[in-house]
């Protein structure tokens, strides 16, 4: 909910944690910062550098010992402005981790660690409704989910809808890392980044993000945006066409990939 001068938030917490808001948020960073392994995720806030250099205001940090019921988290609109410019944007306005306070050496590798909310924030020149653009959950094994494809792979898209309104995040999405045109669809394996379209993944060898080999990936979004020409450039490339007909197939059997 946003009110003129605030926005507000509910939740619960089963556990101990630690609550950090920050305004203006790097597209780029943010993504390669969740990807961290949780000892350095989990540092980078205790010691009070968290994107550091990477957001352009960030709320006071707030820690909580006790669990509770649903709360109302009221942040108060930054001043002055937050500088996004016309879309498509490289900043997020609202970042919101909730990160948890437990013993990490007594923390199961598979257990949250921390769930990332991403919020876009209405404005004059991105006037869609404020809402949750994305939200991410982080593993104590490091590894990071999307709250969305969660709820994809079991077939509530009724439930997640409820939260995130999609549209906001059609027109504020992330662009690939390398045309800036197409919207990223791809995430690399092994490295997992997801910062290509389908269009630029068939001219690479190596992730533009760290320079690993790319091995295989798969798709964090529809790609209705290719062209005859981008799936003909596809076909061009065997072991990847062998991919790519493989997704087709998921898609018109159904299945979520």
């Amino acid at each position: 909910m946003m009110g003129s001068e605030e926005v507000q938030f509910l939740f619960s917490s089963q556990v101990p944690y630690t609550l950090q808001a920050f305004w203006g948020v790097s597209i780029r960073e943010l993504h390669l910062f969740l990807w961290r392994p949780w000892n350095k995720f989990n540092a980078s806030l205790q010691q009070g550098v968290m994107l550091q250099g990477h957001y352009q205001q960030r709320s006071r940090v707030i820690h909580e010992q006790n669990k509770h019921a649903e709360k109302t988290l009221r942040l108060c609109l930054p001043k002055p402005d937050l500088e996004l410019g016309p879309p498509p944007r490289l900043c997020y306005p609202l970042v919101i981790f909730l990160v948890r306070r437990d013993n990490p050496t007594s923390l199961h590798p598979d257990e949250t660690v921390a769930l990332v909310s991403v919020v876009h924030i209405k404005d004059d020149d991105c006037t869609l409704p404020t809402s949750i653009l994305a939200q991410y959950l982080k593993q104590a094994n490091g590894q990071l989910s999307s709250l969305k494809q969660l709820y994809l792979a079991t077939g509530n898209v009724s439930n997640y809808e409820e939260v995130v309104n999609e549209s906001a995040f059609s027109v504020c999405e992330q662009l690939c890392v390398v045309c800036q045109f197409f919207p990223l669809s791809r995430a690399l394996l092994p490295c997992r980044h997801t910062c290509v379209c389908a269009s630029c993944f068939v001219k690479l060898d190596t992730c533009p993000m760290c320079r690993a080999p790319i091995k295989s990936y798969f798709t964090v979004r529809s790609e209705e945006y290719l062209t005859d020409s981008s799936e003909k450039t596809i076909s061009s490339h065997p072991e990847r066409l062998t991919q790519w007909l493989q997704d087709r197939l998921t898609d018109f059997i159904g299945f979520h990939r």
